[in-house]
């Protein structure tokens, strides 16, 4: 019996151990929806982090300035941009509001045409049981969005951070969406 214990430990010692399972890592396919009194003031972040809505002198600067405002302010004006799909697999991450869908591949970086038409390099991975997306442009700017699935499962928790060289200071914000029980 001693022994049997011993071999026991000995074999236990010397196989590898085997990772867990990725059970730790939620799907957060669905649809969501903004909840817009949990989610930090949007509306505000902006005005602070991307200025006002008109030119303010330099056409040329401004005007990708007052197009990231309009983006980032949809999903409060426009009610389709409410929603975020998402869908998930073990190969890539498709994540969108609208109409819009961004495609990340785990594993990998790819590469992405932006809304101004530049290419964008994206990239998705897992810290934990948070997924990270992250987009960056040939001139600076970057998209970072921190997926987190609060307990028990029914909303997401995005933190959301765009850097860019048109802004007054990085956008830092705190969206919630609540899963859509009526796509269900």
């Amino acid at each position: 019996m001693t022994r049997l214990l011993a071999l026991s430990l000995l074999v236990g010692l010397l196989v590898p151990r085997v990772a867990p399972a990725a059970d730790d890592q939620p799907d957060f396919s669905g649809v969501w929806v903004f909840n817009e009194q949990r989610s930090e003031d949007l509306r505000a972040k902006v005005q602070e982090s991307v200025g006002p809505a008109k030119t303010q002198g330099d056409i040329k600067k401004d005007i990708v300035r007052i197009w990231i405002r309009q983006w980032l302010l949809g999903v409060l004006d426009d009610p389709d941009s409410r929603y975020l799909t998402i869908e998930q697999s073990e190969k890539d991450f498709k994540s969108g509001l609208g109409d819009e869908v961004s495609i990340y591949y785990f594993g990998r970086v790819a590469a992405s045409q932006g809304p101004a038409g530049g290419t964008l390099r994206v990239k998705v991975y897992w810290e934990g049981s948070q997924l990270v997306t992250e987009e960056g442009s040939s001139d600076g700017g970057r998209i970072i969005a921190i997926y987190t699935m609060l307990p028990p499962g029914d909303t997401i928790l995005i933190r959301y951070r765009l850097e860019h060289k048109s802004l007054k200071k990085p956008l830092e914000v705190a969206m919630f969406f609540d899963r859509d029980e009526e796509s269900d």
